[in-house]
């Protein structure tokens, strides 16, 4: 299940980035908490960043972190 909700996550963000982890958890009629813990993960996978105004966006795409990362 993780596989797939992380492929779907990033699917989400490489078409419509920015977007927000509730944006993404509506998309997907997920839970806010998950979709943001997944979207760390992917994070510290190199996957996505997040923009300073917290979007996500591919790591392909570039963007500016946020401090956090």
């Amino acid at each position: 299940m993780t596989r797939e909700l992380d492929a779907a996550i990033q699917s989400i963000i490489d078409d419509r980035g920015p977007i927000t982890a509730p944006e993404i958890a509506a998309s997907l009629d997920a839970h806010p908490m998950t979709v943001r813990r997944r979207c760390q993960g992917l994070q510290r996978a190199g996957r996505i960043q997040q923009h300073l105004g917290g979007g996500y966006v591919s790591a392909a795409q570039g963007g500016q972190p946020t401090a956090a990362d």
